[in-house]
């Protein structure tokens, strides 16, 4: 019960993390407590409501006092204790903060449903040793969809194109390949063609989670080698996925996007590239079906970049 307990409060820290938000997962029994209450508690009033011990309430209280989310006040009944209740920063964040705890409400329902409690345990650490549940509530929670990018997003996905190729072991750095990351950092630009799309995953919060080029024919596709003489053919470049969100299957749902732009516009094949640095997604393209396709390899200035195909007809 404690490898639980462990493995979901971590989880429960990254999930905050992640969704922007100054949380922690040790901190929920207190601040929901105040959250529901409509006037100040004492500490011992929250350490008979929620079972803490009073210096866990105040070494909790403490942290929350840090970031600006609660407030102590002087005790006009006794002199000898405070109150605490949330400041207007702790209020305005409880809104975000429930939307997130019913999504983790959902998944730990879901985890913890089974009627025999030693054996559900069992199977519940085998669970967490899967899948890890802040990636389940995220998935759930941000609720990614894809869509064109706007143009006042241009230049936030041209940065996250930059700093992910950038970061990638193995790949070109900047310095040696300044025209490419030029065009990564200006990618909004090649949507002047309107053959061409850029397609973001975006969340319900409007939180970009990655970015891919759409091309429906394949002589825009601006790659070396003979992939641009491919007829009949659509194709896909510069796939980048958020590197704090990987893992929610963002880079699987911008690539079945373009496989199905590219039914939709009757293409025979869809053709892609990639390197060796990117080893997740190469996996991810053979898995969805993509084979490899040597005739489509060309050399990027020194890196070798690997072609691949999936037949729609």
């Amino acid at each position: 019960m404690r490898g639980i307990y462990e493995q979901l409060q971590v989880a429960g820290d990254r999930t905050y993390e992640l969704s922007g938000l100054p949380f922690r997962s040790s901190w929920f029994g207190i601040y929901y407590l105040l959250s529901k209450s409509e006037r100040a508690l004492s500490v011992s009033e929250i350490t008979e409501a929620i079972s803490y011990t009073r210096i866990t309430v105040k070494n909790v209280v403490r942290e929350l006092k840090s970031e600006g989310l609660v407030e102590i006040h002087k005790n006009p009944s006794d002199s000898r204790s405070k109150l605490i209740s949330l400041t207007s920063k702790g209020r305005d964040h409880l809104p975000q903060l429930e939307e997130l705890w019913n999504v983790f409400d959902q998944q730990l329902e879901e985890l913890f449903q089974q009627k025999d409690f030693l054996n559900s345990l069992k199977r519940v650490n085998e669970r967490l040793q899967g899948e890890s549940f802040d990636k389940k509530v995220l998935r759930e929670y941000f609720n990614f969809s894809i869509r064109p990018a706007r143009n006042e997003e241009f230049s936030q996905i041209g940065a996250l194109m930059v700093e992910v190729y950038s970061a990638l072991k193995g790949f070109p750095k900047p310095a040696e390949q300044p025209a490419y990351y030029d065009l990564l950092r200006n990618v909004g630009k090649l949507t002047e063609n309107e053959t061409i799309e850029l397609l973001i995953a975006v969340s319900e919060q409007g939180k970009i989670g990655g970015a891919v080029v759409f091309f429906k024919d394949m002589k825009d596709y601006g790659s070396g080698g003979t992939a641009t003489g491919e007829l009949h053919s659509s194709g896909f470049r510069l796939l980048a996925v958020d590197p704090n969100l990987r893992g929610l299957g963002i880079g699987k749902m911008l690539t079945a996007e373009c496989i199905q732009k590219a039914r939709d516009n009757q293409s025979r094949q869809v053709i892609i590239h990639t390197t060796k640095a990117m080893k997740t997604a190469w996996n991810m393209y053979e898995n969805m079906g993509f084979k490899r396709s040597g005739d489509l390899d060309f050399m990027q200035g020194k890196l070798p970049v690997f072609g691949f195909r999936l037949l729609l007809q």
